[in-house]
């Protein structure tokens, strides 16, 4: 499944008898999600405390099945479709860099029923539990790395700030929803923030929009400390919950482009400038959670399998979900050589030693073969950008760097290249192919 992620199951398992096995693993009730993830996340986590920092981007996203016979999924979207909602959480460290799945849950959505009182909403389950029950899911990983909660507005909620002051070392930096009352209801978050002097701007790389498809926009920065206060009539939360506030508004949009206005809240001390600036660095990373989405639908087929019960598609996005992390991991991987321009010969990026170390050799020796030069010069900056190219990359002067998509065309194709020049050495050394 990892060698052909954009393939049918069918085409996966060529053999009838494998094929078979993927479908009774897939049907099978004693195995759960969590199980099939299980190693997978616990990698993760060890992986995780080698670092100081860990940011945990949550975000849910809907997986449609509409127009097929599915067991068990409810309505999505404008209630017209059948699905059912994804919640992730990744762990990605303040770098950029892509660790892995820390968690994911999968409910059906529940309908609001008419007239539901607000006592009923409170008892019944909400979309808005996935964001406390991931944090606690997560929990801690000790006193030597700060787990970090990044969530956009869908998990601005007291129930996601308190899961997070629940956890040892843990905290939180959330996109604000609500224009809260603040500082004993003296006045509203965004009126407050507002009237706060602007202490520095800052480009911030936008990876989305009807107008411009990428652009750079340059926002002003505010903060301070603030005290939000609890909801009324909201028996769970009685006291006011102190915060840290950077308020990033873009004043000078474009044309026909919404600007960018980022209400974010943060456990985090911003006491400078360069503290504030930051906790926006670390919210431009939210859009690594999209292009793992993306990578799962896209790259992965996720929405196309033909399974023919929801916790049947549950097992499946969970094996889905390991393979779209690793499809951005060797997007970063040749992101990170091909952007070295560096001449230095003592750049990693730039010696082949670095290569051979990490690379087995029948991959060396074929990338060599395409780039046309002798193997023991080939670079980590040349395999990638040789690989690259192979997935369709131009590398034109104008070109950003290569994408997941692009990366994984090229590498499943070197791959084949591998799998046949292994096959086919038997005969090369003078022997028989059974």
């Amino acid at each position: 499944m990892a060698q052909a992620p954009d393939q049918s199951l069918p085409q996966q398992n060529k053999e009838w008898g494998e094929l078979m096995g993927a479908y009774r693993f897939l049907n099978n009730s004693k195995t759960t999600p969590h199980q099939i993830q299980s190693t997978h996340r616990a990698r993760v986590r060890e992986q995780c405390r080698s670092r100081p920092i860990v940011l945990a981007v949550q975000d849910t996203s809907e997986l449609d099945f509409t127009g097929r016979t599915v067991q068990g999924l409810d309505p999505i979207g404008n209630g017209r479709g059948q699905g059912l909602l994804q919640h992730s959480t990744l762990a990605i460290d303040p770098k950029g860099h892509l660790v892995g799945v820390l968690h994911q849950i999968w409910r059906l959505r529940v309908s609001v029923p008419e007239g539901e009182t607000r006592a009923e909403r409170r008892k019944r389950p909400r979309e808005s539990d996935f964001w406390p029950e991931s944090v606690r899911a997560v929990g801690s990983l000790g006193s030597t790395t700060r787990i970090i909660h990044l969530t956009d507005r869908g998990g601005d909620d007291f129930g996601t700030i308190l899961a997070c002051r629940e956890q040892e070392n843990v905290g939180f930096l959330i996109r604000a929803r609500h224009d809260r009352w603040v500082n004993g209801r003296t006045d509203k978050l965004w009126s407050f923030m507002g009237k706060q002097a602007v202490v520095g701007y800052r480009d911030v790389p936008v990876e989305g929009g009807t107008v411009h498809e990428r652009r750079i926009a340059r926002v002003s920065i505010r903060y301070a400390h603030v005290r939000l206060d609890p909801p009324k009539g909201h028996p769970q939360f009685k006291d006011p919950i102190d915060v840290w506030v950077v308020y990033a508004h873009e004043e000078n949009a474009p044309d026909g482009v919404e600007p960018i206005e980022w209400m974010l809240l943060t456990s985090e001390a911003v006491l400078t400038l360069a503290n504030a600036e930051e906790r926006i660095d670390w919210y431009g990373l939210r859009w690594i959670i999209e292009e793992f989405h993306k990578s799962e639908k896209t790259g992965c087929r996720l929405e196309r399998v033909q399974l023919k019960s929801a916790e049947a598609i549950k097992r499946w996005a969970a094996l889905v979900a390991i393979t779209a992390v690793r499809l951005i991991q060797l997007r970063d991987l040749a992101q990170g050589a091909v952007s070295e321009t560096s001449d230095d010969p003592s750049s990693p990026a730039n010696q082949p030693e670095a290569l051979q170390a990490f690379v087995p050799r029948p991959w060396v020796l074929i990338v060599a073969k395409l780039a046309q030069c002798a193997w023991i010069e080939l670079t980590p900056r040349r395999f990638w950008l040789t690989i690259a190219k192979r997935g369709g990359y131009l590398a034109r002067k104008g070109d950003g760097p290569p994408g997941w998509s692009t990366t994984w065309r090229g590498w499943y194709e070197i791959m084949l290249m591998v799998h046949g020049a292994e096959l086919l050495a038997p005969i090369a050394e003078g022997g028989t192919c059974v």
